[in-house]
């Protein structure tokens, strides 16, 4: 089973964009939100290897504000 991981500060609306691209997407979840953009970024790194998962380390963003991390299977 494909996994994929990220990070954003608008979950609801990159659960939608990545629903309309993986319509079979499942077990999606969503972490309470990190006070860092490196912050997020080294969770999403970390739990990338740990899970054999998809991930695209960058994308555009302030360092400081409400940063989740996302996972999805598909």
């Amino acid at each position: 089973m494909a996994c994929r991981i990220g990070i954003t500060m608008n979950p609801n609306r990159r659960q939608q964009e990545w629903l309309n691209r993986y319509p079979n997407m499942r077990n999606w979840r969503c972490s309470a939100p990190y006070n860092t953009r490196s912050q997020a970024q080294y969770v999403e790194n970390s739990e990338a290897i740990r899970l054999g998962c998809k991930a695209h380390p960058g994308g555009a963003g302030p360092e400081y504000g409400a940063w989740y991390v996302y996972y999805f299977e598909y």
